[in-house]
């Protein structure tokens, strides 16, 4: 049975989870708080929280492809809030976008020992218009009765074949078939995104041929 925490303030939904689950290994575990301070995105980037964000942690089974598991954790994420009556668009490799092509939240999924950490962080709504949001306007919200019923929904709704999240992906991406770059440290590759590779690996196809991408930060061109 899973476990809950939910803390008014801390550093990091991740670094909390690791300090709970080093007391309890087995322990089927999601943590969220009030504020977070310290917040990771991919690389070097920080994920600002305010009043309207959800912020929370949980240790997740791999799935059987790992390279999956962050494309997973941010389809289910987007399903999740399609029975809110949202659409929530995907950009790779774990960006989600809201219906202005603003970037609404974002996955961070790491390995810890025996355990895969997501962190995941969703604007409902934004006070700074400069950032995308779920929702156009501000509402009371309970921050860790959403954090609850999204992390139950993804332990519900797994996918047990990597076909059916390459499936359900491709409806949702925002920038199939469009002209993209993908910069990865010094390298830029440009071209235009033609779906996913059988590892979730961006497949960029350009006057060179298709190359599969495994890394890097998608822009559109």
């Amino acid at each position: 049975m899973e476990k809950f925490i939910h803390v008014d303030c801390c550093n990091s939904t991740q670094e909390l989870l690791k300090e709970q689950l080093a007391v309890n290994p087995n322990d089927e575990l999601t943590v969220s708080c009030e504020l977070q301070l310290e917040g990771r995105g991919r690389g070097i980037n920080t994920w600002e929280d305010s009043n309207g964000t959800i912020c929370f942690s949980m240790n997740i089974a791999p799935h059987i492809k790992t390279s999956f598991t962050a494309l997973e954790m941010s389809l289910l994420v987007s399903r999740f809030f399609e029975t809110k009556g949202r659409f929530i668009s995907l950009k790779w490799p774990n960006d989600l976008q809201n219906a202005m092509g603003k970037k609404c939240g974002g996955i961070l999924v790491q390995n810890a020992g025996n355990n895969y950490l997501a962190g995941i962080g969703i604007n409902l709504f934004h006070e700074k218009t400069e950032f995308g949001a779920v929702y156009e306007t501000n509402f009371e919200i309970e921050k860790k009765s959403w954090a609850q019923d999204i992390s139950q929904f993804i332990r519900i709704h797994r996918y047990k074949e990597s076909s059916e999240i390459i499936t359900d992906w491709i409806k949702k991406c925002v920038h199939l078939n469009q002209q993209v770059k993908i910069i990865d440290n010094e390298q830029v590759t440009t071209g235009f995104f033609l779906g996913l590779g059988e590892y979730g690996e961006a497949l960029i196809m350009n006057e060179s041929g298709i190359h599969h991408l495994y890394n890097g930060t998608l822009r559109l061109v």
